[in-house]
């Protein structure tokens, strides 16, 4: 009889111990990053390749709240891990006084990436957060999260030789500019797309070579194999 009453306090420690990591000590407050909880990811990571008409991109990064809402608007602190950090400062910019929304669990950090000519392979953004007078600090393990980014010029994963036999030819970087330009917004989704949409696409950038008499960089004239 002993030794099950002693297995039985044995399993509520290690409940407890399990529910302490995600629940608020003596009525403080934590914040953790949420947003690669599900995905398994280990990092954000982004190409301006994809963007190749933007010089910065805005990353949304969710956050969660452990404790009780706060009534109002309240700032944290998230602060850059220098020693695991490879990007340079001109490379993004962090909101000065981040706020965590007033009677929400979950909320957003904003943060800008920006194209220099440095980002021409992997750099690493190591984010973490810190305490502050509002909140005690993070929840073990999610409370740093990596940022991986780049702006290397490369063909786009979804330029297979389906879409270059059937809808946009041969890859060009001044093709994939001009159909980024004039394909539509969905464009960068191409490889999600169905086929009707994918065409749709082709067609606009068909049209505005028509229009425009967009040329490739040896001023040939630009094609594809749409009709």
């Amino acid at each position: 009889m002993k030794q099950y009453i002693l297995l039985s306090l044995f399993a509520l420690c290690l409940v407890a111990c399990s529910e302490d990591e995600i629940k608020p000590y003596h009525g403080e407050h934590y914040l953790f990053f949420s947003e690669l909880m599900e995905s398994g990811d280990e990092a954000i990571e982004l190409s301006f390749n994809n963007y190749p008409l933007d010089d910065e991109l805005t990353v949304k990064i969710g956050m969660r709240l452990v404790g009780s809402p706060f009534e109002t608007p309240t700032v944290y602190k998230v602060g850059v891990v220098a020693d695991k950090t490879t990007a340079q400062s001109e490379n993004y910019e962090l909101p000065i006084n981040p706020t965590f929304g007033a009677n929400v669990a979950e909320d957003v950090l904003e943060l800008k990436l920006k194209k220099t000519e440095s980002l021409k392979e992997d750099v690493e953004l190591l984010l973490r957060i810190e305490p502050n007078e509002h909140f005690a600090g993070s929840v073990k393990n999610y409370e740093t999260i990596k940022i991986v980014f780049n702006n290397v010029q490369s063909k786009p994963l979804w330029w297979t030789k389906d879409v270059e036999t059937v809808y946009l030819g041969a890859y060009t970087r001044e093709k994939y500019l001009a159909l980024v330009e004039y394909g539509g917004e969905e464009v960068l989704r191409f490889g999600e797309l169905n086929s009707a949409e994918q065409r749709q696409c082709a067609l606009r950038l068909k049209d505005a070579i028509e229009k425009y008499g967009l040329k490739e960089a040896n001023g040939k004239p630009m094609t594809v194999p749409i009709y």
